[in-house]
This record gives structure tokens, C-alpha cells and sequence, in this order.
């Protein structure tokens, strides 16, 4: 038995014992934990959709409640893979995504965050009491972490626009946390789990308890929870294992452990020395060619021998690799070119949580309560990464100066045309992993009154909160690149090194610094002396402040009444200020670190910004018949909401929507919203970002790019003009360049995307997205008398989703297009040099010295539009089996339509919508495609929950299903040779038992049957399947971890 599960067996008896010993004690005040529904036609409740109180829970839009049952009966105490497993959200944040290791004003390292229809994490609304939570960062998404979990009585999703009713953002729907009220004893509740493999623990703890006072006038509630995760490897995973040693893909690093040579400026080695070492092949057109090109980079073993095939396969396959290429490390790749694997790469995302969570109200008379509530949280994450490559623009120019080289890259040098110029190493800092600790403290606080209006069933509420969220981040295993190029280009690599600071000055005021070892890249033997490491060693530090104040009041009540029944109205006004400032540590701050800068990690800026709004709104309820044949009540919902920006102006929203309760079996519901999603902090103020990312069209100066504005003749009779543009922007950077790129078949002739560093900046003129949403649906409840059928509820939903002026940067593919194709630069048809020229194409950014895709400016953009439409049905069914009962609950969503385009329909074909609907797009990095839009278009989704009680015990197995898929390219090419995704199913087993009814052990096993994540978006007519650094496995719809146990108590006093 191995150690960790022998800790899990130690907790889990410690966690059964503590319930035992609670039962040896009198209990004392039962909890309070009476679920909402039951009595729901005696109690006036608020629906999450609606601020007028109802008697009833049919609410006009489709709403789905997430109880304890799905939220507890999990490994994981993550919110967010528990929520997910709901067919309405789309995944864009699981606890298995673990390599962001760059804090920015856009992204939380570690923030785990919800999107409802594949619409993007900012285009749905996260409320905590229907009150909105403070967002995490600029974008305005909420990290659901700071949600403290023992407090959750529910949550309510809503899908659909709710803008009218809440204000902007509400375009995709509503997640709405229900916290516990008026909570009375004390609840404590301990969970353990780990996976079959014994890693990966997860351990949670939490307790509430709450008390009346004053005769039941007051009650003071107190909730406490803390929630453990260690980490665990993939290469402990069979799949990941065999994944990384398939020829079909490629390693998992961009770079290998492997020092290196580049070619500067054209200065290339002669091509006879490199033919003797690799040879010559015959291509397709019966040309003798060199199978490594003379503008190739080379690496060397350890031997000292040149070798080359990362990246690229040589012409002819021959690579003189001397690694051993049957372990997991490396291996030759299906094209032939050789693979790195980082194997490091976190499986499970480690994280601590502590969540803090109070609340009082008090009944001053009997018109007026007061009300005050506060939430605290802390929240650390840890993510890694591939240690920092020292490669291109991060690397260093050597001198020729007789220090210790390969005898090989010694003859490279001196074939060269300037044998005694610079020469440009590659090489991998492996000392240290990068590494980023990411802290995150987020405090929301909750004061006012409610009451009653004497005389009238009005109900008012005033309130103010302040929410805050700091993050801290330190990011270590990085270096300073000035730094390193100054101990690295001294002499025998920098052995020996000494330096003062502002020497001419004595040293005053500065630092000094000392290298031993020296970093000689081609002896791997000699270890490199802490005080080398110290001497380029730069540790970032940022953080980010998101600050939140809401001054709200809200009234509702009957206006008077109709045949039909009494008109309710409700009106309110509220003023939100959102101010953020994220502060980069100095290093990296673009514009600011001009002289040097950290290697590894792309430069971005100071941002600030602050939104103020001002809102008014107004809602009505009027019954229109009633009592009638098939017309037991008709109701009508409308309601309206202005909103003024500082940034934007005004925005105006608005809803109609209806009820039709045709008999008590069946209630017909629907109507229309118009939305707005007002711009966020990123999208108007953002300071220059840099990132990395793909462009999945591939690079168009390629010359074997198929796209039909590329440099390629065969598919672009515009070609030559292309390719001029091409050589002038390339040229642009270092002379030469655009030789080197295009007498290397491995670079104009490149597979697959074309990555590149785009710097993104925000965007002040941006306005509002707009949206339009449609919803008609149904709701089935049986009312039959037999047990069979009596508790029989169906509800069946259409949507149709509208986005117009969507906010989104501009994609690589897209920039590259507005460059070279004539429909929108007309001047490349006759004039390459007036094309060049433009500001689409000057924004282009290009490598010096190879050429490649560089750093491309954009921007945020009101461009795009965007169309969903799908089905919801909802199951729910309880019937008596033997002795017990046998419960069924389906969740379904069936998607009709997902059709995107990031260009309005002005633009021609490149504005044309395409339906990704039943495919695994829209294509996007780091689950983000265009308009902001989330990928996985699975044409259906479901999650079924069968279980059976008898007496205290419980058994149910929940099974989730998602359908085979088509390939992203399958929407370019519908006979596209890359698969999707097959169908995928993954069923859970949980159970619990009643000790009795103030104490209950649950347990559960998470993926049943140990099911494999399945491989995706590979080319089965090519002998390698995907892209540079593409992984085989989806880590946000599958589960990648494998089978887990679980065991939790819950006991009450």
C-alpha cells in the first residue's frame, strides 16, 4: 500500500470516528436545512430572473437548481468541475489545468470561473444572493473559489438574457449562489479523497453554525471552510504516458533540453559542411536537395556531434539524435522530426482555500430588519511550467573568442561567411522549472435594511457593499536577460565572472555579483554553482486590486388588482463603481522595462481603469385571464432597465415574457429579452499585453499555405505580390531575414499553426455588445394519483440566442488576412510596396534573422456577431421499487446552432457565419476562440442521476454523456482528415447512509470504470496528427485524473 493512501485510510477512519463520537453526545438545535421547495405554494419567494416575489416556483425562464446532492457527491470540492458537469455550462476552468504560470490584468493563474452556452466567462453573471460577487480581474469574470462552500444552500442557473432584470453581462444567463439563512445549530461536515493512483489528495472541512436571539427577533450565522489539494503528474496517468511516446503527436515542449546554434542576418554555414554531416535527397520535382537546410537551427548531443529535427522534420528524416528515444522524454515524431516531453506537467492543480463567512439581521420593529453579511476568503494556487528557454529574442549573441565548443559547431562557425561574427545560441535554462504562486484575497461585505410598508404587501430593501479582490503573485525560476547575455557572452562562459554595479561610480549605491561555474551550455556534467544562478535570477512579483461598491434599492409589491388577479410591480435604483489596477513587477512591465526584461515571460503593462454606473429599473406582473377553460392563469412579465456608463453612455434593456397555465398538467412559458454587455476594464483600458498564441490558418507567407490569399501559387494567383509583401515586412526587421526564411524548406514549408506574440491593447471607443434572446418552452407535471406517476416533472425549452457588435481582440488569422487579402487591402493586387505600407500590414510583426510570425498589434474590436439556438429538457422523476424509492434526474441540452463570424456581414465571405455546431470549435488557445467564445460544440450533452433510498441508505450512479464530435477543421472542410472526438461516457458511483438523522457518511468513486480520456484533433492522413505543442487530450470536457475515492461525514447538533 502506498504511503498516500495509506494517509487517505488514516484520514478516512479519523473522519468516521469524529461522526461516531458526535453521536455519543445529545444533540443539540436541529440545522435549519428544510429545502426551499417544500411548501413553495404557501411561501412568497423571489425567483432568480425576477425581483417580484411569487407564490409559486415557475418562473417564465428556464431555470436549473444545482442542490447539495450534485454539489457534494464529488471527489473534488471544486465548485467549478461540479457545475460543469451541467450541460448548460461550457468548461473553461478545471482543476487539471495547471501550466499558466503568468499572472496578467486577463488572467488569474488558478481563478476557477463558469460560462454558460459556450458565450465566454464575462458574458454570464455570477450572483451570490442575487447580489453581484466581486470580479477577479479585468475582464470582470468572478472567481467562484471566493464562494464560501459550507454556506451554499443552492444554486439557480438561469440561461438566457437577464439583463433587464440585472444589468449588463447577463447576456448568456445567471449563476446565482444561494447562501444559508437564519441558520440555527451547528453543521459540521469533513470529506477525504485520492485517486487510485494515490495522488492527487483533496481534503475539505467546514462547519456553520447559527443562533437566534431576542426571542427569535435576531439571528447571528457563522460559516467556516477549508479545502486542501495536493498535486499530482501526468506521466503517472497510462494515457498521458502512451500519448507521449505515440509518433502520431508531438512532445509537449516547445523547446528541447538540448543547446543549440542559429544563423544571424543571413551570416548561414556553408551547405557542403552541413550535406557531408546530414546528405542530400531527391524531392517531388527530381531536385537534389539538402536534407538540413544551411538556415537551420542545429543542436548538439552530448558528444559533441550537430544534430537537428526538433520543430521540423529535415528533408529525408535524418537527425544524428544520439538521445534515447524509448523513454518518455524523447521520441521521433511520425514526420520524423524529434519530440520533447515536459515531464513536470501537472495533472491536478494544487490549491488551499479558506473561506470565511458571517451574517445577522435583526427585526428592529415590525416594518424594519437590518441586515449585514460578509464573506472571506483566501485562495493559494501553484502552477508550472517548462523551465525558461533562452531561444530567439531571449537569447544571446556569443562572441567567437576561443572559448570551449563542440569541434562541429567549430567548423559550423568557421564555414560561415563571417566566421569571427556573433553566432546565436540556443539554450534551456534547466536549472528550475518556471513556477507561479498565485495568492488571492477577496473580502465582500453586505450592510442595510428591509422592511415592509404598513397597510400594503410591499416589501423594500436598501443595502451597500465593498468588495475586494487582491491577487499576489510570485513567479520564480525565471532570469534577467541582460543579466544572463552579461555573465553568459564573458569569457569560458561566463566562469569566474565578476561585476559591480555602477563601477563608475565605485559601486555606489549597487549591487554586486559573482559566477563560479559559468553557464557553458554544452557540459552537462559540471553543475552550475548557486552563486550563477543568483547572479541572473530574476523572481517577479504582481498584483492586481478589484475593487467593487453597489449602492442598491430595491421595492416590490401589488399595484392593485384585475379580474385575473392583483398587479405586482417592482422598481429599483442602484449605483456600481468597478476601479482595478493591476501593477506588473517592473521586469516585464511593457513600456517600462525597455533595457532588459525576464526570459520566458512576454511583457505587459500597467493597467488601470474604473467604471461607474448608474441604473434604474422597473418590472410588472400582470395576470391577464384566469380561471378559465385551458386558461387556469395567464400572467404577462415585463420589465424595463437604463443604465448610464461613464465609459459608454447609456444603455437601455428591456424583457417581455409570459406564462400560460393551460391545466395543471401542463404550463407554457417564454418571451423575449434585448441585452447589452457593456465593455468591460480589459476591453477599454487595458495597457499593452504581450501573449503567445496560434493562428490556426497557419503562417500565409508560407509557401505551402492553402489559404487563398497566401503566398502560395497553387491556391492564390496573387502569390508574387504576396510573397513581396512578405520579403519587405520580413526584410523590415534585419536585412537578410526574408533569405533565410525562404532557402529553408523547413520554415516555408512548415506543417500545421503558426505561432506568434501578439501584443493586445485595450480599446477606449468600444461600445456595448447587443443582444437579443427568444425562449418558449414548456413544463409537464403529472397529475396523476399513482405512485407510479405522481411525482412525473418534465420541462422542455427552446432559446435563440442573437449577439451583434460582439467585443473580441482581433485573431491572428484574422490580422494576417486584413493584410493580404484584397477585400481588404486592395493595394496588394498591384502594389506590394503601398501594401506593406499599410497600417494592417505594418502591424504584422515579423522575427528578425528567421522571419517567422512575430509580435502583431491588436486590439479589441466590435467586429464580430455571433448566433446560438439549441433545447433544454429537464427530467425529473421518483417512483416507489420494492421497499424503497428509484429516483430519475436527465438534464439535457440539444445544440441546434453555434454560428460565429469575426467580421460583420459587410466584410463578404470573411463576415460569413459558420455553424461550429456538432464539432469540437470554434478554434481558440487556452479555451477562448473568437468573439470570446468557448470551444466544444457538442451537438448534444446530458447528465443522468439514478438513484435509489431505503430507509437511511442512498445508492445512485450519475452518468455523463457527451457525443462524438467533428473536427474544427471540419467547418472549412467537410472532408477534412482530422477526427474529432468520439463519444465519451463516464459514470460515478456514490452513496450515503442515515446514522441517524443528525449524522450521515457519504462516499462515492469518481469515474467508475477508469475511463481514458479520449485522443482528439488528430490528422489521420499524416503521419504526425497534430501541431507543435498540440496535446492529444482535451483537459476541459474530459476527465484526465482516472478513477477516485471518496468518504465524508455530515453530522449536526
Amino acid at each position: 500500500m502506498s504511503l498516500r493512501v495509506e494517509s487517505f485510510c488514516v484520514r478516512a477512519a479519523l473522519v468516521c470516528s469524529t461522526a461516531l463520537t458526535a453521536l455519543a453526545f445529545p444533540s443539540g438545535a436541529v440545522a435549519q436545512d428544510v429545502p426551499q421547495d417544500q411548501g413553495a405554494d404557501e411561501q412568497a419567494i423571489v425567483v432568480t430572473g425576477s425581483r417580484i416575489v411569487r407564490r409559486d416556483y415557475e418562473a417564465s425562464s428556464p431555470i436549473v437548481t444545482a442542490g447539495q446532492e450534485l454539489l457534494q457527491n464529488s471527489s473534488t470540492a471544486a465548485l467549478e468541475t461540479n457545475l460543469n458537469k451541467l450541460p448548460a455550462f461550457t468548461p473553461v476552468q478545471t482543476p487539471a489545468i495547471a501550466s499558466d504560470i503568468q499572472p496578467t490584468a486577463t488572467s488569474t493563474p488558478g481563478a476557477a470561473t463558469v460560462s454558460l452556452r459556450n458565450l465566454g466567462t464575462n458574458r454570464n453573471l455570477v450572483l451570490v444572493d442575487g447580489r453581484r460577487a466581486t470580479p477577479a480581474n479585468a475582464l470582470g469574470v468572478v472567481d467562484i473559489n471566493t464562494i464560501p462552500a459550507a454556506a451554499i444552500e443552492r444554486v439557480e442557473i438561469i440561461t438566457g438574457g437577464a439583463s433587464a432584470t440585472y444589468g449588463a453581462d447577463a447576456v448568456g444567463g445567471v449563476v446565482n449562489f444561494i447562501l444559508k439563512k437564519n441558520f440555527q445549530g451547528l453543521q459540521l461536515d469533513g470529506q477525504i479523497g485520492i485517486s487510485q493512483r494515490g495522488d492527487g489528495r483533496e481534503f475539505s472541512l467546514s462547519g456553520i453554525m447559527g443562533a437566534n436571539f431576542d426571542d427569535g427577533r435576531g439571528n447571528i450565522t457563522i460559516g467556516l471552510s477549508m479545502n486542501d489539494r495536493e498535486s499530482a503528474l501526468r506521466r503517472d496517468r497510462p494515457w498521458f504516458r502512451e500519448a507521449w511516446q505515440d509518433p502520431r503527436f508531438t512532445g509537449t515542449e516547445f523547446f528541447p533540453d538540448f543547446s543549440g546554434y542559429q544563423p544571424v542576418g543571413g551570416n548561414n554555414p556553408d551547405q557542403a559542411l552541413l550535406n557531408s554531416w546530414f546528405g542530400t535527397t531527391v524531392n517531388t520535382e527530381g531536385q537534389t536537395v539538402p536534407r538540413v537546410g544551411a538556415g537551420s537551427r542545429l543542436y548538439f548531443n552530448p558528444s559533441g556531434t550537430a544534430f537537428t529535427g526538433f520543430f521540423q522534420s529535415p528533408v529525408g528524416g535524418t537527425s544524428r539524435f544520439e538521445g534515447d528515444l524509448t523513454g518518455l522524454k524523447w521520441k521521433r515524431q511520425g514526420d520524423g522530426a524529434l519530440g520533447q516531453n515536459f515531464l513536470d506537467e501537472l495533472l491536478v492543480l494544487p490549491l488551499n482555500r479558506y473561506n470565511l463567512y458571517a451574517r445577522g439581521n435583526y427585526e428592529i420593529n415590525d416594518w424594519i430588519s437590518a441586515f449585514a453579511q460578509g464573506t472571506f476568503t483566501r485562495v493559494q494556487t501553484h502552477t508550472v511550467q517548462q523551465p525558461s528557454p533562452s531561444v530567439n529574442g531571449w537569447s544571446a549573441l556569443i562572441p567567437v573568442d576561443g572559448r570551449e565548443i563542440p569541434d562541429e559547431l567549430a567548423q559550423i562557425l568557421a564555414s560561415r561567411g563571417s566566421p569571427t561574427a556573433p553566432w546565436q545560441l540556443t539554450y534551456y535554462l534547466n536549472y528550475a522549472n518556471r513556477e507561479a504562486r498565485t495568492d488571492v484575497f477577496t473580502y465582500n461585505l453586505v450592510a442595510g435594511f428591509e422592511g415592509k410598508v404598513p397597510g400594503t404587501d410591499w416589501t423594500w430593501e436598501a443595502y451597500a457593499s465593498q468588495g475586494e479582490s487582491e491577487t499576489n503573485a510570485l513567479i520564480t525560476g525565471t532570469a534577467s536577460l541582460s543579466r544572463f547575455r552579461a555573465v553568459i557572452q564573458s569569457p569560458n562562459w561566463g566562469a569566474g565572472f565578476s561585476s559591480q554595479g555602477n563601477a563608475a561610480f565605485g559601486g555606489f549605491g549597487a549591487a554586486s555579483a559573482k559566477c563560479t561555474s559559468g553557464f557553458n551550455p554544452f557540459d552537462k556534467s559540471t553543475p552550475i554553482s548557486q552563486d550563477c544562478i543568483d547572479a541572473i535570477r530574476a523572481d517577479l512579483k504582481n498584483r492586481a486590486v478589484m475593487q467593487q461598491s453597489v449602492f442598491e434599492a430595491n421595492a416590490q409589491g401589488g399595484l392593485f388588482s384585475l379580474p385575473a388577479g392583483q398587479v405586482r410591480a417592482a422598481v429599483g435604483a442602484s449605483h456600481r463603481q468597478n476601479r482595478y489596477e493591476f501593477q506588473n513587477d517592473t521586469l516585464t512591465s511593457q513600456g517600462v522595462s525597455f533595457q532588459d526584461q525576464a526570459i520566458g515571460i512576454y511583457p505587459s503593462g500597467n493597467s488601470r481603469g474604473l467604471i461607474r454606473v448608474d441604473e434604474f429599473y422597473g418590472e410588472l406582473l400582470i395576470p391577464v385571464l384566469a380561471d378559465l377553460p385551458l386558461i387556469q392563469k395567464l400572467e404577462i412579465n415585463v420589465g424595463a432597465r437604463n443604465s448610464h456608463y461613464n465609459t459608454t453612455g447609456n444603455a437601455f434593456t428591456w424583457k417581455a415574457m409570459g406564462d400560460w397555465e393551460v391545466t395543471d398538467f401542463l404550463t407554457i412559458r417564454g418571451g423575449y429579452n434585448k441585452a447589452v454587455r457593456a465593455p468591460n476594464v480589459a476591453e477599454l483600458f487595458l495597457a499593452p499585453q504581450q501573449t503567445f498564441t496560434a493562428a490556426g490558418g497557419g503562417d500565409v507567407c508560407r509557401l505551402n499555405n492553402g489559404l487563398a490569399w497566401s503566398a502560395n501559387t497553387a491556391t492564390n494567383p496573387n502569390a508574387a505580390n504576396v510573397l513581396a509583401v512578405c520579403r519587405i515586412l520580413m526584410d523590415q526587421t534585419v536585412a537578410g531575414t526574408a533569405n533565410t526564411f525562404y532557402s529553408d524548406p523547413n520554415f516555408y514549408n512548415a506543417q500545421g499553426p503558426a505561432f506568434a506574440f501578439p501584443t493586445l491593447v485595450g480599446n477606449p471607443t468600444v461600445q456595448p455588445e447587443k443582444a437579443q434572446t427568444w425562449t418558449l418552452g414548456a413544463v409537464f407535471s403529472s397529475t396523476a394519483s399513482s405512485e407510479w406517476l405522481r411525482r412525473l416533472r418534465l420541462t422542455v425549452d427552446y432559446y435563440n440566442i442573437k449577439v451583434d457588435d460582439a467585443i473580441g481582440p482581433l485573431t491572428l488569422d484574422t490580422a494576417q488576412r486584413q493584410c493580404f487579402d484584397p477585400v481588404f487591402n486592395p493595394a496588394i493586387s498591384s502594389d506590394p510596396a503601398a501594401a506593406a505600407a499599410t497600417a494592417a500590414c505594418q502591424a504584422i510583426g515579423r522575427v528578425a534573422g528567421d522571419g517567422a510570425l512575430g509580435n502583431v498589434q491588436v486590439t479589441y474590436l466590435n467586429n464580430g456577431r455571433f448566433r446560438t439556438s439549441g433545447i433544454d429538457v429537464q427530467l425529473d422523476w421518483a417512483f416507489p421499487v420494492g421497499p424503497g424509492t428509484f429516483s430519475v434526474n436527465s438534464v439535457f441540452n440539444y445544440l441546434i446552432a453555434l454560428k460565429s463570424a469575426p467580421l460583420p456581414a459587410s466584410a463578404g465571405p470573411a463576415g460569413q457565419l459558420v455553424d461550429y455546431a456538432g464539432t469540437l470549435g470554434p478554434a481558440g488557445s487556452q479555451a477562448i476562440a473568437e468573439n470570446g467564445l468557448n470551444p466544444g460544440s457538442f451537438r448534444w450533452k446530458m447528465l443522468n442521476t439514478f438513484s435509489y433510498a431505503v430507509g437511511p441508505v442512498t445508492v445512485a450512479v450519475q452518468w455523463q454523456h457527451l457525443p462524438a464530435a467533428k473536427s474544427i477543421t471540419y467547418t472549412s472542410n467537410n472532408a477534412t482528415t482530422f477526427v474529432g472526438a468520439p463519444a465519451y461516457d463516464l459514470f460515478n458511483l456514490n452513496g450515503s447512509f442515515a446514522i441517524t438523522r443528525d449524522a450521515t457518511l457519504r462516499w462515492g468513486v469518481d469515474n467508475l470504470f477508469d475511463k481514458a480520456p479520449p485522443l482528439i484533433e488528430y490528422n489521420t492522413a499524416s503521419p504526425l496528427g497534430n501541431g507543435v505543442g498540440a496535446s492529444p487530450f482535451n483537459a476541459y470536457f474530459y476527465d484526465m485524473n482516472g478513477r477516485r475515492f471518496y468518504l465524508g461525514a455530515t453530522f449536526k447538533f
